[in-house]
This record gives structure tokens, sequence and C-alpha cells, in this order.
């Protein structure tokens, strides 16, 4: 009996070391926080991660551009990583992410699901000092809806003093156009509380003081104008870093000035006390880069 019970406690000891060793892998459960990565690819690239796989863009074309979207688990109890395969053509590329992938949800340019915001709008102004190639990139934390010309990992043009564009596919264009999803939460937190019917006189009056021209101006009051003037009141901020975080943008030659106007609004049925937003003067010298776009949070 005594040499079983020393045998036992040797195999107990000897496992020991095995067992300490050995990595636990978490278990992955539905109460789990699900979070996003938005990746690009083109044509008829495979896309897949993990299980799963999809064809992102069958019979669309060499450049065309595809947005995918990929949900996947976020705990504290794993090490988060991951991987998708790019497959262009045969020629597979692999992109690690620090994320467990769960599924692809979907691809290529896509609609909003129910309830997501849309960053609407948004158009880019280039107006350098004479004729100039110019290459724009935008790292969207999100996934795109759609973009005038097609974005192909970047806009490249050719760029007129007076604003006109010429894209690659020959076509010319006042300004670059996109709307997307953003993969972040937004909300009010200063600004300015209008009534509607006074929407018009505010904006005609703020957007100057921030730094577009009438032109530039009189486009967004013409988009935003109808959805605004009818409510009864509308809760507005103009974001700062928020908005540029989330779609960092890029040109190439670089701009001497660069000015980015985003609006958040919401509808109001009563006044509402915020603290009003300041700005500085812009001073638009040399290359000269404008945006403006805006979101609605209702």
């Amino acid at each position: 009996m005594k040499k079983l019970f020393i045998f036992v406690l040797a195999f107990i000891f000897a496992a020991l070391p095995l067992a300490s060793c050995k990595k636990q892998e978490p278990m992955l459960t539905a109460d789990m926080d699900i979070m996003y990565i938005y990746v690009t690819a083109y044509g008829d690239d495979w896309i897949y991660g993990n299980d799963t796989k999809i064809v992102c863009g069958k019979n669309h074309g060499y450049n065309k551009y595809n947005t995918v979207k990929v949900e996947y688990y976020k705990t504290d109890l794993a090490e988060e990583h991951g991987t998708l395969t790019v497959n262009q053509f045969g020629d597979s590329h692999e992109y690690a992410y620090e994320k467990v992938i769960k599924r692809v949800v979907f691809s290529r340019l896509a609609k909003p699901e129910a309830g997501e915001p849309v960053f609407d709008k948004p158009v880019i102004y280039l107006y350098p000092e004479k004729t100039t190639e110019v290459f724009v990139k935008l790292e969207f934390d999100g996934y795109f809806t759609k973009t005038i010309p097609s974005y192909c990992d970047g806009w490249r043009v050719t760029a007129f003093p007076d604003g006109q564009l010429i894209a690659e596919d020959g076509e010319q264009y006042p300004y670059l156009f996109w709307e997307g999803v953003p993969n972040i939460e937004l909300s009010i937190t200063e600004g300015f509380c209008v009534a509607g019917s006074q929407t018009r006189e505010f904006l005609e009056k703020i957007l100057p003081e921030i730094g577009l021209t009438e032109n530039e101006y009189t486009e967004f009051i013409n988009y935003w104008l109808p959805h605004m003037e009818n409510n009864e009141y509308n809760l507005i901020q103009f974001l700062g870093k928020e908005y540029t975080d989330a779609a960092k943008l890029e040109v190439s030659p670089m701009p001497d000035s660069i000015l980015r106007v985003f609006m958040v609004y919401r509808s109001s049925d009563e006044y509402v006390q915020l603290t009003e937003q300041a700005f500085m003067p812009f001073v638009r010298e040399g290359f000269t880069v404008v945006e403006w776009g805006g979101t609605c949070l209702d």
C-alpha cells in the first residue's frame, strides 16, 4: 500500500510541469462583446478568416473596390489574435490581426444596417495653385457605402486651380464624394440648439465663420437644410478630432492648408442648453484642401 501511495505521488508531481506549461485555451461564449474590423479587397478576391470564406467580388472587374466587414469576439479572457487572407488571382497575402475572428458578415460596398449612423456626403475639394496630379487616400475606420469616382485604394486625379477634377476614368468631377458607416459611437456634447425655422440663417452665418466659401457652404446648405428645417429644434455640433481620427485623410502632394468641416445633428422637440463652440479663423494658403460632410443621429 505504501509503495502504491508513493507511486501515485510521483505520478502527480511528474505531471505538474506538463500541466503548467500547457496553454489554456479560453472558451468563446455568446455573452462576449462582439466587435468589427474592415478589410479592403479587389475584383475576384477570396476573403476568409479562420473557418469562414467568401467570394468578395465575382465579375466585378480587376480594380473594383470592395469592403468586407468582419465580426470578431472581444474578450479579456483571451489573447486576441487571428488572420485574414486575401487571395488575389492565386496570389495569397495574409494579414494578421490581434483579434479572434468569428465570421465575415458581408462584403462589397454595402448598404447600412438598421440603426447604423452614416457619414453622409463628405465631399473633398482640391484647390492647387496650378494643375497638379494629386493622390488622395482615406483611411476610414468603418466601411464605405458609396464613392464617386470609384475609390480604388485611393483617388488619383488631375486637379485644377478652380477645383475641377479629372479622374482616372476620364470623367470630370467638382469634388471627391464618399459616404460610409463609421466604427465609432457619436454623441453631441456641445454646440448649438437652433430652431428648425432658423437653421438656414444659422448655417449661413456659422459656415463662413468656420471657413467655407459661398459656393461650398451653399452646396452644404442645399444638401442638409431639407433634412433639418422642419424639425422643432436641431442640436448641432461640428466635430474635430473625433472625425479626423475616424477618417484620416492623406493627400499627396501635401497641401499647404486643409479644412475639414463635419456636422453632427439630431432633432429635438424642445430647446436644449448647450455650451457653444468657438472656431479658429481658417486661412487659405497655397494648395488648399476643403471637406464638408455630416451625419444625423436620429
